[in-house]
C-alpha cells in the first residue's frame, strides 16, 4: 500500500501538546514497522516554521522525497468568517494534492483543529474516492457540549468537524473509551473504529539522581517535603479544584509532611484561581506548589522523585501523564472514569473524581500505606510495558491493511471483470486511433 500521512498534528499549536507527541511517535513507529508499504508524509506550507523540524525528525528513516509540502492561500482560521472562501479553496487544494499522489489510503493525524489557526483538513470535499483514516483522540467537547461548546461559533466549527469525521472510512482510537464514544456519539459502525491505544516514550523510566541533583531541583521549585504530583492541562475536566479541596481534607499529620505539586506551565488566570482556591480551603502557602514551565529533564526527574502521582481528570481520551509516571515506576492513582481504568489496570488505585471524600481517602492510602504504595509501584512497571509505540503502530498498520483488503483490493470477480473490460476498451481505443 501507499500510505499517505497528514502531519498537521505536529504543525499546529497541538505540536506542543499530547497530539503533537502522539503524531511524531506514532509516525516514526509506523515507518519503522511499515514492511513493504510505502509511506509519504505531507505537511501544510501554511506552517513554514515547522517544516524543517519535521524533515529533520525523519531524516534517518525516510527519504526526503517522501516528505511533500502543499500550499494554499493563507488566513483560513474559522474564527474569522472572512476566511471562509479561502478555507473552502484550501480544502479542495489539499484534497486535489493528495489525490495527485495516488495513495491507497490517507491517515489524518488530527482533525478537530483550525478554529484559530491555518489548519486545513476535510474529507470528501473534492476527492470522493480516496479512503481516509482519522486518529480519534476523544470526543470530549461533543460529550460535554454545555461545558465546551457554549459559544455559537465554536459549536458551529466543532459540528462541522464532526460531519467530516463521520465521513471517514476508518477511525483509529487511542483507547477503548474513545472507541466507544465514536460508536455512541458519531454512530460509527463497530468494525469502522479500531482501538490502537497509545504509549509513552522510552525517556520515561526509573532513574537515580545524586543528592546534589535532587537538592538543585528541590531548591528551584521549593520542594521541601515528599510530594504528590500532578501534571497535565488545566481545563475544567482535569478537576484541579476538587483535588485541592480533597487534599485540604487530609489529616494535618499528612499535610505537614507532604506537598501537592502541579507540574507544568499554566495560564496566569488558572494559576491565580488555584492558589486562591487553596487559600479558601485552608492550605498554607507551601502546601500547594505550582512549578510553572519545566524542561523535559526536569519533568522526568520530578516524576522519578515524587512519592506518588495522581490524575483526577473525569474525562480523558487516554491519560498519557499517568502512563509516563507508571513507566518511571511510581505509584499512580486515577479517576475511575473514561479511559483511565484501562490505562492503570488496577481497580484499587481508582477513585470517584466527583467525590472529594473518595479522592482524599485514596490520597491518604497511597501516601501512608507503604505496602499499598509498593504494590502500585511494582504494578506500574509491569503494566506500562504493555503499551509501546511499536505495538500501536502495528495495530494501526493492520487496521489500514484490513480496510484496504476488505474495501479496495477485494473487489470480487465482478469488479475484476469490469476492470478487465475497461482495460480492453482503452486498448482498442488506442489501436483505433493509431490505425486512423
Amino acid at each position: 500500500m501507499r500510505i499517505l500521512i497528514d502531519m498537521q498534528g505536529a504543525q499546529t499549536g497541538s505540536r506542543h501538546r499530547g497530539i503533537g507527541r502522539y503524531t511524531l511517535s506514532l509516525v516514526k513507529a509506523i515507518i519503522l514497522n511499515k514492511s513493504k508499504h510505502e509511506i509519504i508524509l505531507i505537511v501544510n506550507g501554511l506552517f513554514p516554521e515547522t517544516i524543517e523540524g519535521i524533515r529533520a525528525t525523519f531524516e534517518d528513516i525516510l527519504p526526503q522525497k517522501n516528505i511533500r509540502v502543499w500550499d494554499a492561500p493563507g488566513s483560513v482560521a474559522e474564527i474569522n468568517l472572512e476566511n471562509t472562501w479561502r478555507r473552502n479553496i484550501s480544502e479542495c487544494i489539499r484534497e486535489a494534492f493528495i489525490k495527485s499522489l495516488n495513495p491507497d489510503i490517507v491517515l489524518l493525524t488530527t482533525l478537530f483543529e483550525g478554529f484559530g489557526d491555518n489548519f486545513v483538513a476535510s474529507i470528501e470535499t473534492f476527492d470522493k474516492r480516496t479512503p481516509v483514516a482519522v486518529i480519534l483522540y476523544d470526543l470530549i467537547p461533543l460529550v460535554n457540549i454545555e461545558t465546551y461548546l457554549a459559544d455559537p461559533s465554536t459549536l458551529a466549527w466543532y459540528k462541522n468537524k464532526v460531519e467530516h469525521c463521520k465521513r471517514a472510512s476508518l477511525l483509529l482510537s487511542i483507547s477503548e473509551s474513545s472507541r466507544q464514544e465514536a460508536i455512541e456519539y458519531l454512530g460509527t459502525k463497530e468494525e469502522a473504529v479500531v482501538n490502537i491505544s497509545s504509549a509513552a516514550d522510552e525517556v520515561f523510566r526509573p532513574l537515580e539522581y545524586s543528592l546534589l541533583e535532587q537538592n538543585k531541583l528541590k531548591d528551584k521549585f521549593d520542594l521541601k517535603k515528599d510530594y504528590l504530583m500532578y501534571s497535565g492541562a488545566t481545563d475544567n475536566r482535569k478537576n484541579h479544584l476538587r483535588l485541592i479541596k480533597a487534599y485540604s481534607q487530609l489529616p494535618i499529620s499528612i499535610r505537614s509532611s507532604h506537598q501537592l505539586v502541579f507540574v507544568g506551565g499554566l495560564p496566569d488566570d488558572h494559576r491565580i484561581s488555584f492558589l486562591e482556591h487553596s487559600k479558601k480551603c485552608g492550605l498554607e502557602k507551601d502546601e500547594l506548589i505550582i512549578t510553572g514551565k519545566v524542561s523535559d529533564y526536569e519533568m522526568i526527574a520530578l516524576y522519578n522523585l515524587c512519592k506518588a502521582f495522581i490524575f483526577p481528570s473525569w474525562h480523558e481520551g487516554f491519560g498519557l501523564p499517568a502512563l509516563e509516571a507508571m513507566k518511571c515506576g511510581k505509584a499512580v492513582i486515577v479517576s475511575n472514569t473514561s479511559s483511565l481504568p484501562e490505562v492503570i489496570g488496577y481497580p484499587d488505585a481508582q477513585f470517584d473524581p466527583f467525590n472529594e471524600e473518595s479522592i482524599a481517602e485514596k490520597i491518604e492510602q497511597v501516601l501512608t500505606n507503604d505496602k499499598f504504595r509498593k504494590e502500585l509501584e511494582q504494578h506500574a512497571l509491569i503494566r506500562s510495558k504493555l503499551f509501546s509505540w511499536d505495538v500501536t503502530a502495528q495495530r494501526a498498520i493492520s487496521a489500514l491493511e484490513h480496510y484496504h483488503i476488505q474495501n479496495v483490493s477485494n473487489l470480487g470477480e465482478a469488479g475484476n471483470h469490469d476492470r478487465r473490460i475497461n482495460i480492453q476498451r482503452e486498448s482498442l481505443h488506442k489501436t483505433d486511433k493509431r490505425s486512423s
